[in-house]
């Protein structure tokens, strides 16, 4: 599954709508890649800001496949994890109640991946076979979520690319409702509407078996400032 899920996080060109000008980032430490601290999701709806970076690698060597950032609503955020706002990163790594309270999805969330290397498109059907769709067959049976296995046909659609480069960008953001907005090569693709399909993408990253197990732990190391903030 997670050799698979390169190909699905294979970016397309990098969207220069995304990133406003002259934004303050966080580099990603590994790849050097700059993640705004603020975005645009796709979709449009304000602004969400950045809760952590992670790098995503493969085989023995630790070659470099994509960096990626997870970005939040931030209000809703305070508001929903207001629980957890006394602890700190390294608390809240190792507390399986706030990765789980966060996939209930109740605010925006945004995924933002940047290529840091080039890789081959052939594989994009087996990358989203292997990685999403035991997790929405999985939500049908054990979540009442039903339809994602349609919807990831159509979400996976979206990639018919031959070829991924460096510094290419993929941006997928998710509602509460389920509304699952794309941003490919810049140009927005229609949106899916989809529990089912919204959880899998962030159970990928955040869930029991995250696809990077450092990554899960750094994509959440700004979400203490950010609840910090509300009070």
């Amino acid at each position: 599954m997670k050799r698979s899920f390169v190909a699905l996080l294979a970016a397309v060109a990098i969207a220069p709508s995304v990133v406003a000008q002259d934004a303050d980032v966080q580099i990603e430490p590994k790849s050097k890649v700059p993640f705004p601290v603020e975005i645009s999701p796709a979709g449009g709806g304000g602004t969400q800001v950045l809760a952590g970076v992670g790098i995503r690698t493969k085989t023995f060597l630790q070659v470099k496949v994509y960096a990626f950032g997870i970005y939040v609503d931030e209000e809703p955020a305070r508001q929903i994890l207001s629980s957890f706002a006394e602890q700190t990163a390294r608390d809240l790594e190792r507390n399986d109640s706030f990765y789980r309270r966060i996939l209930d999805l109740d605010f925006a969330m945004s995924l933002r991946l940047v290529m840091t290397r080039d890789v081959d498109g052939e594989t994009m059907a087996d990358a989203f076979d292997g990685a999403l769709r035991p997790r929405v067959e999985s939500a049908a049976a054990e979540m009442n979520m039903p339809g994602g296995v349609e919807a990831l046909d159509t979400f996976r659609g979206y990639f018919s690319v031959e070829e991924m480069t460096k510094e290419a960008e993929l941006l997928f953001t998710c509602t509460p409702e389920g509304r699952l907005s794309s941003l490919v090569k810049g140009e927005p693709a229609p949106d899916i509407e989809s529990p089912a399909l919204c959880w899998a993408l962030f159970d990928t990253f955040l869930g029991e078996d995250p696809i990077s197990d450092g990554g899960k732990k750094t994509v959440i190391a700004n979400v203490p400032n950010i609840l910090a903030r509300g009070g």
